[in-house]
């Protein structure tokens, strides 16, 4: 398995984003002429990492139908969005086409940005019908580890008829080894996305024996009944908000590690979930030490453009980095 990431840091990865993207669109079943406008946005979405940031993270994720194509960077920000959306507009004396481009190229666009911290970009492309139960909205965004092709991180989503199982697993370490333990987690969760999640996480421990192990959060929601289940085992970061105008409830898993040692069974917890409600999972590649309402008005985003600016915000750098945010539905 090849990254679909990359940091950008000098003009040769302009060409490596583009080559990245197509490479993701064509496995997402995107037909050639989308591919071309993929590659169009990436060149442009990391040209303006390096023109405007110097440094920026460009992360691709092929999943639930669609590709997203997200670029993040802790440089000036934006001070007047609309404004960089016309052609010709420029800040650094080019012809100014970039933002302009990207939003025509993709289906779907979104930018967050903030003076003087950096801006989190989101193009997307449909590939098909999105799977997703009552109109529940997931984004995601992902960075290996310098030096390695393969993360160690993963995420899935799987639908049953009326709710959808999420797991972030942390493979111990990273590299292959690493991404061999995510992997086995990843399957056991699309083979069994009906049952609990504490009966999931116990069902990978004899999957990851064999492995060097893997921390691991399962969130189960079902929007029409207004509920989400939860378990993890490790370290994975869980933020849940029952109104994303509200107060962050921390949701501790068991400490752990799956497919290392049996311990006492896991079990779940109940929460209300509603149309309003937000849920953010990250790996131990990005900082704890964050808080939403530092940046006012990040919740009216689109979760890929959320995963992607606390990605470039709260990233490590030394490590895979994972972040999932699952965001309304219907609910009560």
């Amino acid at each position: 398995m090849t990254r679909d990431d990359l940091i950008v840091t000098e003009q040769s990865h302009v060409g490596r984003a583009r080559i990245v993207a197509a490479s993701a669109a064509t496995r997402a079943g995107l037909p050639l002429e989308r591919v071309h406008l993929v590659s169009l946005a990436a060149t442009e979405l990391a040209s303006n990492l390096l023109k405007h940031a110097g440094r920026g993270v460009f992360s691709v994720v092929p999943a639930l139908g669609r590709l997203d194509v997200v670029a993040v960077d802790c440089g000036p920000g934006i001070g007047r969005i609309e404004d960089s959306m016309r052609d010709g507009y420029s800040t650094t004396g080019t012809l100014g086409g970039g933002l302009g481009a990207v939003r025509r190229a993709a289906d779907m666009f979104d930018v967050y940005s903030r003076r003087g911290q950096g801006t989190s970009v989101l193009a997307r492309w449909h590939a098909g019908p999105s799977p997703l139960p009552g109109g529940l909205r997931i984004g995601s965004a992902i960075l290996t580890a310098p030096g390695e092709v393969e993360c160690g991180d993963r995420w899935t989503a799987e639908t049953t008829d009326d709710s959808v199982t999420i797991a972030v697993s942390d493979g111990l370490g990273h590299g292959h080894l690493a991404a061999r333990a995510s992997d086995a987690a990843i399957s056991t969760v699309a083979a069994h996305p009906e049952l609990r999640p504490a009966r999931i996480l116990e069902l990978m421990q004899p999957s990851l024996a064999s492995t060097r192990g893997a921390t691991v959060a399962v969130a189960q929601l079902s929007p029409a009944e207004g509920r989400m289940r939860f378990c993890g085992v490790g370290n994975v970061s869980t933020r849940f908000y029952a109104d994303q105008d509200g107060p962050v409830q921390r949701i501790v898993s068991r400490h752990g590690i799956v497919g290392v040692a049996a311990r006492p069974r896991p079990s779940d917890s109940a929460y209300s979930w509603s149309s309003r409600s937000w849920l953010v999972l990250h790996s131990d590649g990005i900082s704890d030490k964050w808080s939403n309402t530092d940046w006012p008005g990040l919740f009216n985003h689109d979760p890929a453009t959320v995963a992607g600016w606390i990605l470039g915000q709260r990233g490590r750098g030394r490590d895979d980095a994972c972040v999932v945010v699952i965001a309304g539905g219907g609910g009560r």
